[in-house]
């Protein structure tokens, strides 16, 4: 399973660092043989770019790079 951690390195088991307060911090499970990955990622807390902790230094853009999935769900919706 992926978690969510604290900034200590432990499971996070609480907002902020666990957003939707899943129990054990499972954030994505894999299959046992290790062919497919889901995730429960919350794009809506990173769509700029100072919310994140750490960008590509060559990184300019005020908007992170999760926006381009809002950008492309809204030209989708029309």
């Amino acid at each position: 399973a992926l978690r969510y951690i604290d900034n200590y390195g432990e499971v996070a088991q609480s907002y902020p660092a666990n957003p939707n307060g899943s129990p054990l911090g499972i954030t994505g499970l894999t299959t046992q043989d290790g062919r497919f990955t889901v995730m429960m990622p919350h794009p809506e807390r990173l769509f700029l770019s100072h919310q994140y902790a750490w960008l590509a230094n060559d990184w300019r853009a005020e908007e992170g790079p999760w926006m381009q999935m809002f950008w492309n769900a809204r030209c989708w919706l029309g």
